[in-house]
């Protein structure tokens, strides 16, 4: 039971979160106490006594103190991947009756559970782990459909660890704390406690796949708002209350008179009768209507019926979004294409205009923002990083691509100048000369070099701007070439690449895609 619930919940292993609970201090509601972060990995007999609600001991700067209750980052740090991700809603406490309701209108497989703080955790898992980036981004574009701007947390709350750097990550409290008698429970539909149990069945029948989590999408698919704002998208499912009904109007005019401007008068009326009931009067009507000819508001993204269902991420991509609200048509994004070459490259649009990129500089806003300016040179609007990673993440799962030039290929760089270092430059046909200059075995039909003195001619001589360890995969990824250990005289001997001078340079070069080394990999 214990190893089966650690499996569940992995992420972390060189860290873990503990909570001492403030057991003078109960009068509150929320549970006090202090929260804490180790500097060593966590043990099995910790989630033991986590599940069982027994005090674990901790090493805290030399000396052992007690732990009531342990939480764990969900991101696996060598790999920046998680194999699941919550959403934290302890100051939203909604009535479950309602929770559920929305969960099923949404069709995303969430498991509730009362958190510590008597709050809400949304957990969601994956049959296989996902870039932290991916489920970050595909939680904040869900968050809005509880009504929550902002949320307590997201986990996982970063998107990369580094613990070289002390970055240990954020961590969220462990569920089922004293199983037997928890306030951590799993929400069944009517409100009840889950059992153990009970939770395990429940995850087994939820998980979904990395390619199930790309395509979630809470936004409603109809024709009412099509390619319109995804907030009067889910206000329009979820219902309108009575008091915000003609704000709300008044916002979907804009929306009408973008997609229906011949017609967007009449329209006004239809989605009266749709969306509002009772529906507003006839007077009503005719009065927004007014309002909006007067003047043409654009979506009032700060109101308060529009905020709590904000996903702009998404918005600035929709035909009827805020890019064709006037203050912020610049921020439009889109299409975007990239060129299958090493690395990437890659093309957004800006307004329509097109902006080449790194990898780097796409899921970094600033850096795009500074490609822009120089390449256009117009600085686009600045936006939330939360959105721009939205954004791109649309974006991405839509791209088109093509195939790089082969020139282009640092493989084909690499090997046009090889044959040239290996077949036509100085070289030696003594073994001792390895350090300097290749070495030509005329009899096994082989030349034979080293790493450093390849590379220091790639630098010097070819100003080559990949690093060591990224030649190294060039090498290795090159037909022809293999790595060997060259007796030189005596016992001494040397790591060398080898190539055959026979048929160099008709082996093809391998095609499949380079991952780098110290650089951003693919988002998914």
């Amino acid at each position: 039971m214990v190893e089966k619930f650690r499996n569940i919940f992995k992420g972390l292993d060189e860290r873990f979160g503990y909570h001492i609970a403030d057991y003078e201090n109960t009068s509150s509601e929320k549970k006090s106490g202090v929260s804490r972060t180790s500097d060593y990995p966590h043990t099995i007999q910790m989630w033991e006594a986590h599940l069982k609600g027994e005090k674990f001991e901790v090493l805290v700067k030399g000396r052992t103190i007690k732990a009531d209750s342990l939480g764990l980052c969900p991101i696996i740090n060598k790999e920046n991947k998680c194999w699941w991700g919550a959403i934290d809603l302890d100051n939203y406490k909604p009535d479950l009756k309602e929770l559920f309701k929305k969960l099923k209108s949404i069709n995303v497989p969430f498991i509730p559970f009362r958190s510590k703080s008597g709050g809400i955790h949304l957990y969601i898992f994956l049959k296989s782990a996902v870039s932290a980036l991916l489920m970050r981004e595909k939680l904040h574009s869900i968050k809005h459909v509880f009504g929550v701007e902002k949320p307590d947390r997201i986990f996982p709350v970063q998107k990369y660890l580094d613990l070289d750097k002390g970055s240990a990550g954020s961590w969220i409290n462990m569920p089922y704390h004293n199983y037997q008698n928890t306030e951590r429970y799993m929400i069944k539909e009517d409100g009840g406690k889950a059992t153990l149990e009970e939770f395990f069945k429940k995850h087994e029948e939820s998980l979904i796949t990395p390619e199930q989590l790309k395509k979630l999408n809470c936004t409603l698919e109809d024709d009412w708002f099509k390619d319109g704002s995804p907030c009067l998208q889910t206000l329009a499912s979820f219902g309108i209350e009575k008091g915000d009904r003609s704000e709300v109007l008044l916002d979907m005019t804009r929306y009408l008179k973008l997609r229906f401007p011949e017609n967007w008068e009449n329209k006004v009326s239809e989605y009266n009768i749709k969306f509002f009931k009772p529906n507003l009067s006839y007077k009503e009507v005719q009065s927004t209507i007014g309002s909006r000819n007067k003047k043409d508001y654009p979506y009032r993204c700060d109101s308060q019926h529009l905020s709590k269902f904000c996903n702009k991420g998404q918005c600035i991509l929709r035909r009827y979004g805020i890019k064709s609200t006037k203050g912020l048509r610049n921020a439009a994004l889109g299409p975007l294409s990239y060129i299958r070459s090493t690395p990437l490259q890659w093309f957004l649009g800006f307004d329509g205009e097109e902006v080449k990129l790194t990898s780097k500089e796409l899921t970094n806003q600033q850096l795009a923002r500074e490609a822009a300016t120089e390449q256009r040179k117009k600085t686009p609007p600045k936006m939330k990083q939360t959105d721009w990673d939205a954004a791109i993440i649309e974006l991405q799962e839509r791209a088109t691509g093509e195939d790089a030039p082969e020139e282009s290929n640092p493989l084909f760089k690499l090997k046009e100048i090889m044959k040239d270092f290996c077949f036509k430059s100085r070289r030696s046909e003594d073994r001792t000369h390895i350090d300097r200059k290749p070495f030509v075995d005329v009899k096994r039909k082989m030349v034979h070099f080293t790493f450093d003195n390849l590379f220091t001619h790639l630098v010097d001589e070819k100003k080559w701007k990949f690093s060591e360890e990224n030649t190294h995969l060039f090498l290795k990824k090159m037909g022809g070439v293999t790595r060997e250990k060259l007796h030189i005289q005596g016992n001494i001997k040397r790591n060398v690449y080898s190539v055959s001078s026979v048929n160099f340079e008709d082996e093809p070069l391998v095609p499949e895609k380079i991952e780098f080394f110290n650089e951003r990999k693919d988002l998914f």
